[in-house]
């Protein structure tokens, strides 16, 4: 790593510095709520750590309380550092969008969370197989997937930090049948979303097909609740991701949460619900492998 890429690691490590002396906390008492250990903390802020991602960043500033104005002038510092892309790394050397920082910092702050997906598992829930075979009909490069993946896992971390949020994930049954990728993905992607909903925080409910239209609620969102401050709604898009604060907007996709809750199967149920659809995509794995042979001979 070159002399300039140090120097820029050590000013945005006295950059950090700064918002954690100003939120009063302590190395240990971060690192309790990002969930990173002391010594990568340290490192951090002293430069010693040349690659850090922009969303371990955003984890940082959010656990300090720092403000959206803090976040934009940091940001704006990155570019202002020039053609090297700043001192928020990315393996890729690509920015993450604007959209999906803001995301970050808001998953980072809320402690309530409620989503709903028609289409696709929710991201803060994929596996990295899942993730990599959703993204590889994007035109994107080896260097972006990776980018895109790395941001997509980071994130996660929100899920298990110390005093989490809590996490209500609704997602509509043809989410899970539609195929991403091979069996195999498919069946790991259902453990994965097992093991989440075993944590305290998370609560994932399967929206049945057997509900015909009553389990239709128009496109995916995300709600985000907070302590001081109020609620947000996230729509997920193509080229990127828009917020609403509008009260009567708000309001209106906070009304269908319970709706959505009257449809939903119980926690209990939809994990029984994933748990035999993992057990259906396990077993096919063998006869999808021996039917993409036989297809591939024929060809």
């Amino acid at each position: 790593m070159g002399e300039r890429f140090r120097a820029v690691a050590h000013e945005l490590g006295v950059m950090l510095k700064e918002q954690r002396d100003a939120a009063g906390l302590s190395l240990v008492r971060l690192s309790a709520k990002v969930g990173h250990p002391v010594a990568t903390l340290h490192r951090m802020e002293t430069g010693e750590r040349t690659v850090t991602s922009e969303v371990e960043v955003v984890h940082y500033l959010a656990a300090c309380g720092a403000s959206h104005v803090e976040l934009k002038r940091l940001a704006e510092f990155c570019r202002e550092s020039g053609h090297q892309r700043g001192h928020w790394v990315v393996p890729s050397s690509q920015w993450i969008s604007d959209s999906l920082r803001s995301l970050v910092f808001h998953e980072s702050t809320a402690n309530r969370s409620v989503s709903y997906e028609s289409e696709i598992i929710p991201g803060l829930l994929q596996t990295e197989p899942y993730m990599r075979t959703f993204f590889a009909h994007w035109d994107l490069s080896a260097d972006e997937m990776d980018a895109l993946v790395r941001a997509r896992i980071e994130r996660q971390r929100v899920l298990f930090r110390n005093n989490p949020a809590k996490y209500t994930f609704f997602v509509h049954e043809r989410a899970l049948h539609l195929e991403i990728g091979d069996f195999r993905i498919m069946a790991e992607q259902m453990l994965a979303m097992m093991f989440f909903a075993d944590q305290w925080n998370i609560e994932v409910r399967i929206v049945p097909s057997a509900a015909r239209q009553r389990g239709l609620f128009g496109g995916s969102f995300k709600y985000h609740g907070y302590k001081r401050f109020k609620p947000l709604v996230y729509m997920d898009a193509p080229m990127g991701g828009v917020f609403f604060e509008d009260e009567r907007y708000v309001e209106r996709v906070r009304a269908l949460v319970p709706k959505i809750a009257d449809v939903a199967l119980e926690a209990r149920e939809s994990r029984d619900f994933v748990a035999k659809l993992a057990d259906k995509y396990d077993r096919s794995e063998g006869g999808w492998d021996d039917a993409w042979r036989v297809a591939q001979h024929q060809l």
